[in-house]
């Protein structure tokens, strides 16, 4: 009888851990927004917070800005300064100058990457032209050598390796050394004043190097570089994967070659490669009254047929040609839903740089010995990958 009720007993607990897997599964499932629709939703709702999931940025890369710190005062702050910023480029002149920079720094950079053989690694000059553009266009800072060829380098392996203390400290000696060149920025002293006044809610969650992390160029740098380069580099991609496509973008460049702006198709390319390869693949938020984490799936929500059609995995930037659907422009989460890069600033920087690469690289392709880039799958989205991709000028 006892051996029955041990059994009975045994059985009852198994069952249990079953219903209760399942439910947790199911609860955990149900976290995943997978709709442009319940995103807004959720990304306009005050009833919702950024997640922790951002805060190894305080730790790693000392970032105290929007990104890590949960303040609507310092958001609203932050980016209405940012947007007053970056307007200041829509003016036609101010556009010129920075396309002239972009220029500069694209000749430069290909004279110290480039072989004898005209080859070059492209990730690195999309990297360090990305970086040199937004430091001495966008900040007015003209950072050393040092800063330009290995900060890009850091940052990624940072992203994978968060504890490595030798990284971090390499980081903080390259920022230290450029100290000086930041503090002579205008717009950098600006922000910098922004933190400072929001220093009794960034204290309440840094605890060490306080004033070190205020100061710290990484707060500016990250949002402004980090999704410009990849934006660049995957558009670049795609283009090297269709020369039709790239013939029909230099042609279309040779007529707008005094405002890239006007360049429908590179606009469109661009946008693209957002659909296809945001900067973000997962927004998540944490509901304030339940607890409840959600993770926005923008890279699935992007891919979704039933909203985007049977092509969605193919990149044809000409679906950008007809005024989307608004079910589409829900379910277009490139820069969530309050960067302020969403404002064509994005296109106009990284287009620059698009069209002047292209421009200094006639026959631009990929070397034969370098592994050829997948023809039948999406590129992969791994910030390290493709790093040693080496193409031709």
């Amino acid at each position: 009888m006892a051996a029955i009720l041990v059994i009975i007993i045994i059985v009852v607990i198994i069952i249990l851990r079953y219903i209760t897997y399942f439910a947790w599964n199911k609860n955990k499932r149900s976290n995943i927004i997978l709709t442009g629709n319940a995103a807004h939703n959720i990304l306009k709702s005050s009833d919702y917070t950024r997640h922790k999931s951002n805060e190894w940025l305080i730790d790693t890369l000392s970032i105290v800005n929007p990104f890590t710190i949960n303040d609507e005062s310092l958001l609203k702050a932050f980016k209405n300064k940012v947007i007053t910023t970056l307007a200041h480029w829509s003016n036609e002149k101010n556009y010129e100058n920075l396309v002239s920079t972009i220029e500069n720094r694209i000749k430069y950079r290909l004279s110290l990457l480039q072989l004898n053989n005209s080859k070059f690694c492209l990730s690195k000059l999309v990297k360090q032209v990305t970086l040199d553009s937004f430091l001495s266009s966008i900040l007015n800072v003209n950072a050393t050598e040092e800063l330009l060829t290995e900060l890009p380098e850091l940052i990624i392996y940072l992203w994978k390796n968060r504890y490595d203390k030798k990284a971090q400290d390499r980081l903080q000696k390259l920022l230290l050394a450029n100290k000086n060149k930041f503090s002579q920025s205008d717009i950098w002293q600006q922000i910098q004043t922004i933190l400072s006044n929001h220093s009794n809610i960034i204290s309440k969650i840094v605890i060490n190097d306080f004033d070190e992390k205020i100061s710290n160029p990484l707060n500016i740098i990250i949002p402004g570089w980090e999704t410009m380069w990849r934006l660049v580099f995957y558009s670049l991609l795609e283009l090297l994967r269709q020369p039709k496509l790239l013939c029909e973008l230099r042609l279309q460049l040779n007529n707008y070659s005094k405002s890239y702006r006007d360049c429908l198709l590179l606009t469109w390319i661009l946008k693209e490669t957002l659909r296809l390869y945001p900067p973000t693949k997962n927004i998540y938020r944490t509901n304030l009254k339940t607890g409840q984490h959600v993770c926005i799936n923008v890279l699935l929500i992007h891919r979704d047929k039933n909203v985007w059609g049977s092509d969605v995995l193919d990149f044809n930037p000409y679906r950008f040609k007809e005024k989307l659907t608004a079910e589409q422009e829900k379910s277009y989460l490139p820069f969530s839903i309050s960067c302020p890069a969403r404002f064509n600033f994005a296109y106009t920087f990284a287009g620059a740089i698009v069209a002047k690469i292209l421009e200094y690289c006639p026959t631009f392709s990929i070397t034969e010995e370098a592994a050829p880039l997948p023809n039948d799958q999406l590129l992969d989205l791994a910030r390290d990958s493709y790093n040693d991709l080496v193409a031709i000028n």
